[in-house]
């Protein structure tokens, strides 16, 4: 008895395929691979992986468990004078959007100690924190190694309250900002968009953008499903080396949520829809 016809085992195979090729591209992670580079930005000098058991066992660990931390999301307000527009948006007070973006009791590993595991970050130089799918966010050698308290130390985070470690904690490993509590109405550890403005160069200020708008936030330096940390010298890195070994590839593929399983489905199912296409 025929269930089905070939057109629609077609599309079926065709979304699972595209199911088993995304459903891990937004997992969280559970190691981060670490490099430094040489002056030509290609070179490597050191590197190493880590898994979060590893981090929590021999390294510092940021964050009791019970302490919420938080960034500001972007304030939404207009006004005809520019630069009093500009200041409202930035919002010195820190008192819009910071509550509701609560990014929970968490417990990580400082970037400056993941940096010093391939032998530091030179004072001109400038590290990289990559996401599993490719989003990255830069910082210099001041923000990591001697951040001001309004700002904080920048901290990969692996396990948050209620969630408990990667990758059941959904959003880690995460990058977040461990600021105090001196520049909010309700002395929370908030990271507010001012703190930012006062403490990094201008090229690091980040925006959510909207048509010809701009708004500042904090929110989106807060890197999701950390897996690569790249410690540059110099100025801001120009170039990205591809890293292709196999053991890299392979360790890309776990970081990313892709399984050998869904990765060997994934491809047969792909290969099977093409061949279909074909003889029709």
């Amino acid at each position: 008895m025929e269930f089905f016809s070939l057109s629609s085992v077609k599309y079926i195979v065709g979304i699972i395929c595209i199911v088993s090729l995304f459903s891990g591209a937004s997992a969280a992670t559970t190691s981060v691979h670490i490099l430094k580079y040489a002056s030509d930005g290609i070179t490597i000098l050191n590197e190493t992986t880590v898994t979060y058991q590893w981090l929590e066992q021999n390294l510092p660990v940021q964050g009791d468990g019970v302490t919420h931390y938080y960034h500001q999301g972007p304030v939404f307000v207009d006004d005809p004078d520019p630069v009093k527009e500009s200041m409202l948006r930035w919002n010195q007070e820190e008192d819009a959007n910071v509550q509701e973006k609560d990014m929970g009791a968490v417990k990580g590993t400082d970037l400056r100690d993941l940096c010093e595991l391939v032998g530091g970050m030179p004072p001109d130089g400038s590290v990289k924190v990559k996401a599993a799918d490719g989003f990255t966010k830069e910082f210099g050698y001041r923000n990591v190694y001697s951040p001001p308290a309004r700002q904080g130390p920048l901290v990969v985070t692996w396990w948050k309250a209620d969630e408990g470690y990667v990758p059941n904690y959904h959003e880690g490993m995460r990058l977040v900002f461990f600021a105090d509590t001196s520049t909010n109405p309700w002395t929370i550890h908030a990271f507010g968009n001012w703190d930012w403005h006062e403490s990094a160069d201008e090229q690091s200020w980040y925006y959510y953008r909207q048509g010809d708008q701009k708004y500042p936030t904090t929110t989106g330096l807060s890197v999701q499903y950390v897996s690569d940390i790249l410690v540059y010298p110099g100025s801001p890195a120009q170039t990205e080396p591809p890293h292709t070994t196999t053991t890299h590839a392979a360790a890309t593929l776990k970081k990313t949520g892709f399984t050998p399983f869904v990765t060997v489905c994934a491809l047969a199912s792909c290969g099977f829809l093409v061949y279909s296409i074909k003889k029709r």
